[in-house]
Order: structure tokens, then C-alpha cells, then sequence
């Protein structure tokens, strides 16, 4: 199969270092800022998940999870809940089946486009995590470091190691530049006076360490599932493999996040 016009492999690359900083720049902005930045990275995702996943190429399949993300985003930044995602996800299972239903074609491969729909769903509505990610839930404190570390985490792919290297240094290097950075940036003062001081410090340096271990792992099962040997069929599937490890560790974040508030603020 050609590549198509553009290099895979830089187009991934372009786009899995442009979205973290960007990310990262709506920390310590309003969530309506940060939900607009999602609602654009969804149907961007959506657009490749087929080709990406090797499904049939379905245009139903890619409206049923840019509605379902874009929804998602929309109700967690508007309830500032991230349980309503749950909602969403669930009336999104029903969505692909009657996306499913519509189809005039014998449906082949029924099964298989179903299953690559719900999981699309899914990848989507992890990413609503990152609207319900308000002031007061430590966000500029953990989002900075982790866009850093998916930031390396994509820098790690130009090099030329072996896959199981490569997949060792994704789970290791970006979360140790996640928990030094946000140590560094929790002492000088980065995210606000109360989290100056050693011990402070030391407690937001540990928070994006697991941040930081949790992109790690997934853009290592991403390196490893849906960019095999380095190459991806075109450019739609390169933009959305870039793309599914940002958006999925959307809802992690927001875990960590509410479950480490209090510890990250000492």
C-alpha cells in the first residue's frame, strides 16, 4: 500500500508534539478553552480510527464517534462531572448499533466494524476527561508535566531501536521527565505558592511521576497495537495514531487528578 502524499511516520510525529503543547498552554485558561481544543482533536480522531484499525471504511462508524466524543465533552465540561461520560458511553453502544442497522450493504464484516466503533467510542470519552479537569482539581500541576512526557513520548519515536527498546523507554523516560519536571516546577513557584516547599514539591514531582507512567504505558500499547514496525496505512490513520494515547489518558488524568488533589497541594 503507498503512504499516500505525506510521510506517516513525520505526520504522526508533527501532530503527537503539537497537541501536548497546546494542551499544556490551556492549563491554567478556562475550560470552555480547553473543551474547544477537544472537540477539535474528536473528529480529527474519528476521521482515521477505520483505516487505523483496519476496518471498513464507514462514514456512519466515524459520525457515531465524533457524536459521541463531542457530547461526551460538551455534558462533563458543562456538569463539571466526568461520570456523565458514562451516560454518553453507554447510549453510544446503542448508537453504533442502529449506525449498524442502517446499513444497506449484506453487512460484512459486522462484528468486527462494530467492535472498532464501541472501542472508538471509548477512546473518545476517556479524552472528555480532559473538560471535567476544572480549577481547584490541581490541573495546571499535573496537565503541564504530562503534556511534557507525551511531548517525549513522541520525540522517542524518531529513534532508530528496536521495538521492545523503544517500548521500554516509552514507559520509563517520559514519566521520569513528568515527576522531575513538576518537582521543579512545584519549588519554583509554577503552580502557585501552595505548592513551594521541599515536601510539596517532592508530593507533585510523585503525582505526575504516575501521570507521567500512565501516558507512558499507553503510548507504549499505541507504538506497539496501532503503529506496527513503524508505519501506519496514510495519513487520516497517522493523525488518529497520534492522537488516541492523548485522548485516552484524558480520563486517568482526571483520577489522579481528584484522587491526589489534596496530596498535591500538601
Amino acid at each position: 500500500m503507498s503512504p499516500g502524499l505525506a510521510d506517516p511516520a513525520w505526520t504522526r510525529l508533527a501532530v503527537a508534539g503539537t497537541v501536548p503543547v497546546l494542551l499544556a498552554a490551556t492549563a491554567p485558561l478556562p475550560t470552555w478553552t480547553r473543551l474547544a481544543l477537544v472537540v477539535i482533536l474528536i473528529p480529527l480522531t474519528a476521521q482515521g480510527w477505520p483505516a487505523l484499525l483496519r476496518a471498513r471504511h464507514d462514514p456512519g462508524s466515524t459520525a457515531v464517534i465524533t457524536l459521541t466524543g463531542v457530547t461526551a465533552s460538551v455534558v462533563v465540561a458543562v456538569r463539571e462531572d466526568f461520570g456523565s461520560a458514562g451516560v454518553v458511553m453507554a447510549l453510544s453502544v446503542l448508537a453504533a448499533f442502529v449506525a449498524q442497522m442502517v446499513r444497506r450493504d449484506g453487512r460484512p464484516d459486522l462484528v468486527e466494524d462494530l467492535s472498532s466503533t464501541v472501542s472508538g467510542n471509548l477512546v473518545v470519552v476517556l479524552g472528555a476527561g480532559w473538560c471535567a479537569l476544572e480549577p481547584g482539581v490541581a490541573d495546571p500541576s499535573v496537565m503541564v508535566p504530562l503534556a511534557l512526557a507525551l511531548l517525549v513520548g513522541a520525540l522517542l519515536t524518531t529513534l532508530d531501536v528496536s521495538a521492545s527498546t523503544l517500548e521500554a523507554l516509552t514507559i520509563t523516560v517520559p514519566p521520569l521527565v513528568a515527576g522531575v519536571a513538576g518537582a521543579v516546577l512545584a519549588a519554583v513557584g509554577f503552580f502557585g505558592p501552595s505548592h513551594v516547599g521541599a515536601v510539596v514539591a517532592l508530593q507533585s514531582g510523585a503525582a505526575c511521576l504516575l501521570a507521567g507512567f500512565v501516558a507512558g504505558v499507553l503510548m507504549s500499547a499505541g507504538n506497539r497495537v496501532l503503529w506496527t514496525h513503524r508505519w501506519v496505512p496514510g495519513g487520516r490513520a497517522a493523525i488518529t495514531s497520534a492522537l488516541v494515547p492523548v485522548l485516552a489518558v484524558g480520563g486517568p488524568v482526571y483520577a489522579i487528578a481528584r484522587l491526589m488533589g489534596t496530596f498535591l497541594a500538601g
